[in-house]
């Protein structure tokens, strides 16, 4: 069977579109009001490159002391400050909440492609781990490739095949239970 060139270029490109769709949006964000879905933070999560965390996760737009956002530990709960709705911030905040579910064997892993050391959380640390995770994440989220060394905060400075390597691990532990 013969493939006409102009035929063979359109099945590549159908097919490298589909291995970088984003993963269907499992997350619903919910305002403390009730609203739901609200813009343009449910369409930063829609459009997110990796999987997001099944379920409601309530965005409170009320700041967090001082900080940029929070997400306490074991809630689904994500504040954000007036100054930090940037989606950058709210994927950084979500990977926590995806961080609660994950297996320990995705820490582990994370460790060793990045380097990192030391307890997964710790007040003791500048970047401890699970910050790391969460711009990793935020990161993955956002850019399916990047060029050249990346410098994020909690001092996360991950290289092009440090990248490669930290999204498709966050995207073989969204899609194991």
């Amino acid at each position: 069977m013969h493939v006409s060139p102009r035929r063979a270029a359109s099945l590549v490109v159908a097919v490298a579109s589909l291995a970088l769709a984003a993963p269907a949006a499992a997350t619903t964000l919910v305002l403390p009001d009730g609203t739901q879905r609200p813009q343009p933070y449910q369409s930063w999560i829609d459009h997110a490159h990796v999987p997001t965390p099944a379920g409601v996760v309530t965005l409170s737009l009320d700041g967090c002391g001082g900080m940029a956002g929070c997400s306490p530990e074991g809630e689904r709960t994500i504040s954000l400050s007036r100054d930090w709705r940037v989606s950058r911030v709210l994927l950084h905040e979500l990977g926590h909440v995806f961080d609660d579910s994950m297996p320990g064997w995705v820490r582990m892993r994370f460790e060793t492609i990045t380097g990192s050391h030391g307890p997964w959380a710790s007040a003791a640390s500048d970047s401890p781990p699970e910050e790391q995770f969460a711009e990793a994440y935020s990161l993955c989220a956002r850019h399916t490739s990047i060029r050249a060394r990346y410098y994020a905060s909690y001092m996360y400075a991950p290289t092009p095949a440090q990248h490669r390597r930290v999204c498709a691990l966050i995207r073989a532990a969204g899609a194991r239970p």
